[in-house]
């Protein structure tokens, strides 16, 4: 409901609510199939790009769905090194035709062999290579050529291994004797492609907070209402505490809006999944270690706590929803700001 594009008049903002809807429908296609949703439970979104799922049937136990999914990577990975299999070959053919071609005979009927032209295969040559894929990473290549000329001729076989290093590069070791290199890396198109991924995550968390807004000015004044749950500030990235990695920048984002928004009944719960996949959220620093801050007010009293990534979260504690309420008593608190 909150990003259905019939929802909002705004051009802009009926555009940004249809790709997210988008995604909510993708989303609720994969879970409303039970199939589908065991699959993902098990294996997450991977699991839902394997070939051969829409063949299996539709009842099956968590253990069946887990035998089926590795018999059908594993026939996958067998189908994608038999196309890593690359033969090619060559033959070439020298034929000497002047018999046929000669100006200078007369009368090819006078000729011994009933006058048929004399036409001889002279010198031929052949070369023939296959890849025999190993392992994802390893291939063995078997080239070899033949060549003749008047009878005469000769051959090489060659034996070759290589091994992918990097997505970039990779080596071959030619007859167990020849080395050679091939190892460029282009670390600037590879911080692009992953600056360019950021980007558009970012954009889509935008997109996101900003339809929310309405939902959230709606969920705060019920929650002040009945002195419930009130997302004061939160913060999800990378943390710097440690003293000695004080030269290190912060890289957190603004979530305040997208965990309002969840708030419900007076409740944030949050299950054990990393939290870059909460709508409004995106992940800012990839690969490195995250967590969520989030400073929030119940029953008049402000308290914080600190979250892993991956970690399940509730707010307000158990301890916290139990506590007798005592009306908070007027005075300064000292303003909280992000590390």
């Amino acid at each position: 409901m909150l990003y259905h594009p019939d929802k909002h008049r705004d051009p802009e903002l009926k555009r940004q609510a249809e790709q997210l809807f988008n995604l909510v429908h993708e989303a609720y296609q994969v879970l409303r199939e039970p199939q589908s949703r065991a699959i993902y439970d098990i294996y997450g979104k991977r699991g839902l790009d394997v070939d051969g799922w829409e063949v299996v049937e539709r009842k099956r136990s968590p253990a069946e769905i887990r035998e089926e999914y590795e018999r059908l990577q594993k026939e996958r990975e067998e189908r994608r090194l038999q196309q890593r299999t690359n033969p090619k070959g060559t033959i070439s053919v020298g034929v000497d035709a002047t018999d046929l071609f000669d100006q200078y005979e007369e009368d090819y009927e006078d000729m011994a062999g009933g006058g048929v032209p004399h036409v001889e295969i002279n010198k031929m040559h052949i070369s023939q290579s296959i890849e025999a894929p190993l392992s994802t990473k390893d291939t063995a290549i078997l080239s070899g050529s033949l060549s003749t000329h008047n009878g005469n001729g000769g051959g090489t076989i060659n034996l070759a291994f290589r091994r992918v290093t990097s997505a970039n590069g990779f080596y071959e070791l030619i007859s167990f004797l020849h080395l050679s290199f091939n190892l460029t890396r282009d670390l600037d198109k590879q911080r692009e492609g992953s600056a360019s991924n950021i980007a558009r995550k970012k954009q889509e968390a935008e997109s996101a907070v900003l339809l929310m807004q309405e939902s959230v000015r709606r969920i705060i004044e019920t929650e002040e209402s009945r002195m419930g749950l009130i997302i004061l500030n939160a913060w999800y990235g990378k943390f710097v505490t440690d003293n000695s990695r004080k030269h290190e920048r912060a890289k957190v984002i603004d979530v305040t809006v997208p965990l309002q928004c969840l708030v419900k009944d007076s409740k944030l719960i949050l299950t054990e999944a990393t939290k870059s996949g909460i709508p409004g959220f995106y992940d800012p620093c990839v690969g490195e270690e995250k967590s969520l801050k989030v400073l929030y007010q119940f029953r008049g009293v402000m308290h914080q706590v600190l979250s892993g990534d991956a970690e399940p979260l509730r707010i307000p504690k158990q301890c916290e929803s139990n506590a007798e309420y005592t009306p908070p008593r007027i005075g300064i608190v000292s303003q909280f700001r992000p590390p």
